[in-house]
């Protein structure tokens, strides 16, 4: 189901740059010191309903033992483990989209930019307090049942290209408790550096649907800059 019309192709090759959230997304490492805080354990957060869970989905999904469980996650950050999560209720076979564009962008000598930094990116979860992640965490881990679903409900709005749809899957629980964090502040920070790459090139961006959405998304913060913000049916 992967939603890549060859019009995709064709707009980035008629723009000069390439401009996504992150930079060369394929060739990205990630530091450890950015996913572990040592002087946090996960366990002193959670109630021992809580960390029983935790231990019994390592052991169902992870196949890992209590004690290896605390010994790799005991001090990884809970956003960690929400990735692991969500990975591991995804479809197994999957295709990225920023790895399509940065193909297309590199064969056609078009340059590359991205609008912050993986630092910046997973930075934004310590600025959330441990127990509201502990508490998304739980949710997560509640609802693992029904993100298969939840996924391909999203996966036919997306391929319907029904902004509406997709703002309103978006908008669930846990994003309504993020959302400042993980979309408005950045969409704020993006604004100036997409304007100014935009005043001297012809830029296709590409970032995450939901970062168009509401009154704070990126098509209405552009249109109250003074720029003319049209749809394109692919």
């Amino acid at each position: 189901h992967f939603f890549f019309p060859e019009k995709i192709s064709s707009l980035l090759e008629d723009c000069q740059a390439l401009c996504m959230e992150i930079k060369d997304i394929e060739n990205q490492s990630i530091d450890p010191v950015l996913l572990f805080d040592p002087e946090k354990a996960i366990q002193d957060f959670c109630s021992k309903e809580q960390w029983d869970s935790l231990v019994e989905w390592a052991e169902n999904d992870l196949l890992m033992s209590k004690e290896n469980f605390e010994t790799n996650f005991k001090f990884a950050k809970p956003f960690v483990l929400m990735q692991f999560m969500v990975n591991l209720h995804l479809p197994a076979i999957h295709r990225s989209h920023e790895k399509e564009l940065e193909k297309i962008a590199k064969a056609s000598k078009i340059e590359a930019y991205g609008l912050e930094t993986i630092e910046e990116q997973l930075n934004i979860f310590d600025q959330i307090a441990y127990p509201t992640q502990i508490s998304l965490l739980m949710q997560q881990l509640n609802e693992l049942e029904t993100s298969l679903d939840d996924f391909k409900e999203m996966e036919v709005a997306y391929n319907a290209q029904d902004l509406d749809a997709l703002c309103t899957l978006s908008n669930d629980e846990m994003m309504k408790k993020l959302h400042n964090e993980l979309l408005v502040q950045r969409n704020i920070n993006w604004i100036p550096k997409m304007t100014d790459l935009m005043r001297k090139k012809t830029v296709f961006f590409a970032v995450g649907a939901a970062h168009l959405c509401c009154k704070d998304g990126l098509i209405e913060l552009l249109t109250k800059k003074g720029y003319r913000v049209e749809g394109i049916k692919l």
